[in-house]
């Protein structure tokens, strides 16, 4: 298998060597970056306007460097169970929005007010390990004013294919075409997606849809879909640990789930349906409910899916799937703020500031990697993701750098991505303890930089840690003794 978001080729998709050379060199450049901006993922002002250049050539169509992320993902699915996680995120740009050419590939986001572009990605992991194998769709829009929306009453007439919400339906097509040589594919969306033309069109004897139910839906007898589900005899239920929310002033606690299932009908929406589409659809709804707690806090689940479901273990499963969506939620935060920032660009044109959207996915994903093997025994391979060098860069850090305890040795093979995602965490300031909170995806983000700007430094010999006085918390850097950073470290 090819290492999985590692090394991005372009070759033969550009139709000039150049270009291909110059996308290789972005995306790797990226990968080693703190943020998506050009100055910070440059180390000259020629390779800055080299960058600069590539984005803003119309040769160089974001359509291309979608392709070239679908075919790397097409190579890892062959032959496999997958789940594709689907989910729309905005990226609002209206800080520089003064800087940014007018029609240049920019729009309304949010309430029809902010200036920005909308991403709706398809995520692809393994069913059985939950490996991250890439992605399989990708569709970027911005709205005009002149678009009508769900709150008005010509939308809810309007044929499907016209409405914003078409995309699930388009990326749930897409998928089944690009994945078509995956043993079985599982599409996963949020409420959003509870479409009734999706559940008619998109799910068959490979293809199937685990979807949040956003509407009481009528039934074919008459009843309603949430009744039906309350009033179904409850199968068993599971412990559901509720994280705290400073934010919310919420608290950690663990709650008792009761879970129910029934097969139902749901029957055809009365506007805005084509003729084409089937009266009636015969799905399984799941019902994940907390236990004596009917308030507006009390945690329900439900969910549709085409997949026969009437036993508790298979509503289990089918809810747990439904969490992976969870995934793709860290995957936006690791593009947004905190993480990569593409929201901060300060490029001057729409099209520009999107095809570098794209090719920092790429950085995204490595990311997504490192945190999804957290933990875990079985995972990934770790050749399918670290190259030799860096594998001899994390040897050379565990062996040398990291305090060790009887409590604080790494558990995990040599072999395994866990290995190297434990290492990372711990120069993240996480204290390798069994008791410590794991690590989040930010905290992954900037040690996996560390680690590459230590790669670059060239000799592992000359490798030193230090605590890193321009990072939060206990973060600690790693930097070779000749590198400039590493003199910044030692300041103060």
């Amino acid at each position: 298998m090819d290492r999985i978001g590692h090394k991005p080729d372009f070759d033969g998709l550009l139709g000039d060597k150049r270009l291909e050379r110059r996308a290789e060199l972005i995306s790797s450049s990226l990968l080693q970056s703190r943020s998506s901006s050009i100055h910070s993922a440059t180390k000259n002002e020629a390779e800055q306007r080299g960058f600069y250049r590539f984005l803003g050539n119309e040769a160089v169509n974001e359509s291309v460097l979608i392709k070239e992320m679908i075919q790397r993902c097409v190579k890892n699915t062959m032959g496999k169970d997958v789940l594709v996680i689907q989910d729309t995120s905005s990226f609002g740009l209206s800080k520089n929005a003064n800087n940014i050419k007018p029609g240049s590939g920019l729009g309304l986001v949010g309430n029809k007010t902010g200036l920005g572009f909308l991403s709706h990605v398809s995520l692809v992991l393994d069913a059985g390990s939950e490996d991250i194998l890439g992605y399989c769709d990708l569709q970027l829009w911005h709205r005009t004013r002149d678009k009508s929306n769900n709150t008005t009453k010509v939308y809810k007439t309007e044929a499907i294919e016209e409405k914003e919400s078409y995309k699930w339906i388009k990326a749930g097509k897409k998928t089944k075409d690009v994945l078509s040589q995956a043993a079985h594919v599982t599409i996963i969306q949020d409420r959003e997606g509870d479409i009734y033309e999706q559940f008619c069109l998109v799910p068959d004897s490979r293809t199937s849809l685990i979807i949040r139910s956003r509407d009481n839906r009528r039934l074919a007898d008459g009843s309603k879909l949430h009744s039906v589900l309350r009033n179904a005899p409850v199968l068993g239920g599971y412990l559901l640990t509720l994280p705290a929310d400073l934010r919310k002033d919420k608290t950690k606690r663990v709650v008792e789930m009761e879970v129910r299932c029934q097969k139902v009908s749901i029957k055809k929406p009365r506007n805005g349906v084509g003729k084409e589409i089937a009266e009636e659809k015969e799905l399984y709804a799941i019902e994940a409910r907390e236990k004596n707690n009917d308030t507006k806090d009390g945690v329900c689940w439900r969910l549709l899916t085409d997949q026969p479901t009437l036993s508790l273990e298979e509503a289990l499963k089918i809810v747990y799937r439904y969490t992976q969506r969870w995934y793709i939620e860290q995957l936006f935060r690791i593009l947004k703020k905190q993480g990569f920032q593409i929201e901060e660009s300060q490029l001057e044109t729409g099209w520009a500031i999107r095809k570098l959207f794209l090719m920092v996915l790429n950085a995204a994903l490595r990311v997504m990697q490192l945190y999804l093997a957290y933990g875990k025994e079985d995972c990934q391979e770790l050749k399918e993701v670290f190259d030799q060098q860096e594998i001899d860069c994390l040897e050379a850090i565990e062996k040398n750098h990291l305090p060790k305890t009887p409590k604080t040795i790494n558990p995990y093979r040599k072999d395994k991505l866990s290995w190297a995602s434990w290492i990372i965490a711990r120069l993240g300031g996480w204290k390798g303890n069994v008791k410590s909170q794991p690590a989040g995806p930010i905290i992954i983000k900037e040690d996996w930089i560390n680690l590459k700007i230590s790669i670059k430094a060239g000799n592992l010999r000359h490798l030193k840690l230090k605590m890193c006085p321009n990072s939060s918390g206990n973060r600690l850097a790693i930097y070779h003794a000749n590198d400039p950073c590493y003199k910044d470290c030692l300041v103060g």
